[in-house]
C-alpha cells in the first residue's frame, strides 16, 4: 500500500506545476492560442472527450497551433472553396443542377451534414439574384421606371406624375424611392415565396401522406433551382435587355420549358408517381410557381408604392 502512495505521489511531481515549461504564463495553455495535450484532449466547441483529430459529437476539429499560421489559413480556406469531394457549397450546387429532387430525398432520408441548409441555399441564391438584377439599370428588375417602360397605354406614367405633383417631388426622385423600397421588399419577401409555393404543393398533394415540412424544403429546392437559373442568365439579359421582343420571348419560353422540364424530374423522383400523373403534376406546379411569383412580385410593388403614397 505504501509503495502505490509513492507511486502516485512521484506521477503528481512530474504531471504537475513543473511539468509546465518555463516562460509560460498560467493559463496561457488553455485560451485557445497554443493549446497543449491537456487542452487538445477536450472539443473546444462542445467540450466532449477527444480521440482522434475530430470531434465524434459534433466534428470540430482538435485544435493546433499551427491553425493560426497565415499559411495554414489560406491554404484551409483554398481547399474549402475548390475541393468539389469536400465542399458542401460545390456539392449542393451540383446536385441542385443536375439531380433534380435529389436535394430533398437527401434531406428527408436524414443525409444532410454534406450539404448546405435549404434555407441557407434559398435566401443566398435569392440575394444574389436580387443583386444581380438590381446593380446594373438595364436589366434591373426591381426597377419603377421598367413599369412606366413597358406600359404601352401610359396609364402609369400619368400616375406617377399627379402621386409626384401632390407629395412636391420630381417624378425621378419619387421613382427612385419607390425602387428602394420595392427591392427592400423583394428581399423580405422570399419566405413568403418559398411558403405559398409549398402551400401550392399540399394542394396538389393533398391525398399523399407527406408532411407539410416535405413540402416545404421542395419548395425551397425548386425555388433555389428556377432563381439560379436566371442569375445564370444574366449575360444574356445583358446584351438583349429586358425589353419586351421576339429575343426575349423566346428566352422566356426556353426558360419555362426548362422549369417543367425539372419539375417534372424533381416532382417523379421525389413523390414517386407514374408518368402521366407526374406530367400532369408538373404542368400544375409549374402554373402555380410563376403565379405564386407574380402575387410575391407585384405585392412587392403596391407595397412599396403605398409606403411612399402615404408617407
Amino acid at each position: 500500500m505504501a509503495e502505490v502512495v509513492q507511486t502516485a505521489a512521484r506521477a503528481d511531481d512530474v504531471t504537475g506545476p513543473a511539468a509546465v515549461p518555463e516562460g509560460v504564463p498560467e493559463g496561457a495553455a488553455g485560451d485557445g492560442l497554443a493549446p497543449d495535450a491537456g487542452a487538445a484532449a477536450v472539443c473546444p466547441e462542445c467540450e466532449e472527450a477527444l480521440v482522434g483529430d475530430f470531434c465524434h459529437r459534433c466534428g470540430e476539429k482538435r485544435p493546433e497551433a499551427r491553425d493560426l499560421s497565415v499559411r495554414r489559413f489560406f491554404s484551409e480556406a483554398a481547399q474549402e472553396l475548390t475541393s468539389v469531394e469536400h465542399s458542401k457549397f460545390f456539392n449542393t450546387l451540383r446536385a441542385l443542377l443536375l439531380r433534380p429532387g435529389f436535394l430533398t430525398n437527401e434531406w428527408i432520408a436524414g443525409r444532410r451534414r454534406r450539404y448546405l441548409k435549404p434555407l441557407n441555399l434559398c435566401l443566398g441564391i435569392f440575394a444574389l439574384s436580387l443583386f444581380a438584377y438590381s446593380v446594373y439599370k438595364p436589366v434591373s428588375i426591381y426597377d419603377a421606371e421598367n413599369v412606366i417602360r413597358h406600359d404601352q397605354f401610359g396609364n402609369s406614367q400619368k400616375v406617377f406624375e399627379r402621386l409626384a405633383a401632390r407629395k412636391g417631388l420630381a417624378v425621378e426622385v419619387l421613382l427612385e424611392r419607390i425602387t428602394d423600397r420595392w427591392q427592400r421588399y423583394a428581399s423580405l419577401s422570399t419566405l413568403l415565396f418559398v411558403m405559398g409555393f409549398a402551400l401550392v404543393l399540399q394542394a396538389i398533394f393533398i391525398f399523399s401522406d407527406r408532411h407539410f415540412v416535405e413540402h416545404l424544403i421542395f419548395s425551397m429546392h425548386f425555388v433555389s433551382f428556377s432563381i439560379l437559373t436566371v442569375v445564370l442568365m444574366w449575360p444574356i439579359y445583358f446584351f438583349i435587355g429586358l425589353q419586351p421582343g421576339r429575343v426575349n420571348i423566346i428566352v422566356g419560353v426556353c426558360k419555362w420549358l426548362l422549369d417543367i422540364a425539372y419539375m417534372f424530374f424533381a416532382v417523379r423522383a421525389v413523390y414517386r408517381m407514374r408518368t402521366g400523373r407526374t406530367l400532369l403534376a408538373a404542368l400544375l406546379l409549374t402554373a402555380g410557381y410563376f403565379l405564386t411569383y407574380i402575387f410575391v412580385f407585384v405585392g412587392a410593388f403596391i407595397a412599396a408604392l403605398l409606403v411612399v403614397a402615404l408617407s
